[in-house]
């Protein structure tokens, strides 16, 4: 900004034109030191590559091993299976070869939109086949009158939805909005 501003400020001869005020404003407000400063300074992107908080350990997880264990979370949610910190670890180490932190873990699941969510027991009776259809069906027949999905709650009284046989599994939000995509 501070070299926009003096090339315009030498196009138009305009005196009022004041580039050190231009660049700290357009900095957020630092002082007009550290823009002096940033003005030595070489800012190109191998220099700023080489800078010691670019430096350090690389992503144990890159992209597309975050995007196969977020398809593995939402595949296992889609079957209505739970998805515990330790069937991730699991997966992370048989297929990637790697074994992330459990907070590492945690951190890619709430980045992406996953929730961890506490079991309630449930009655067994309560998720038989015929339940699970019923309740598909209830979600059909409400979908059918072209509500948003994100203006339409479910109680999950079924534990179609809900972890039977774990105490804490990831949950993705607004997941019925995945299903939708999945089925159209």
């Amino acid at each position: 900004m501070f070299r926009f501003a003096q090339d315009l400020r030498s196009q138009t001869g305009e005196k009022s034109i004041k580039p050190i005020e231009f660049a700290c404003a357009a900095a957020g407000g630092v002082s007009p030191v550290r823009v002096y400063a940033w003005l030595k300074e070489d800012l190109s992107p191998a220099a700023v590559a080489e800078k010691p908080e670019s430096r350090g350990s690389h992503k144990l997880l890159g992209e597309s091993l975050t995007s196969l264990l977020l398809g593995f979370a939402i595949s296992q949610r889609s079957s209505s299976e739970p998805v515990t910190l330790d069937t991730l670890l699991q997966f992370c180490s048989t297929h990637f070869s790697v074994t992330p932190s459990r907070s590492t873990i945690s951190r890619i699941m709430t980045g992406h939109g996953f929730t961890s969510q506490k079991a309630m027991s449930r009655s067994s009776r309560m998720v038989t086949t015929e339940v699970v259809d019923a309740a598909l069906s209830s979600i059909e027949e409400i979908r059918s009158y072209g509500l948003p999905p994100d203006q339409v709650l479910f109680m999950d009284e079924t534990g179609l939805w809900s972890n039977v046989r774990q105490r804490q599994t990831y949950h993705y939000r607004n997941w019925y909005d995945n299903l939708n995509f999945l089925s159209s």
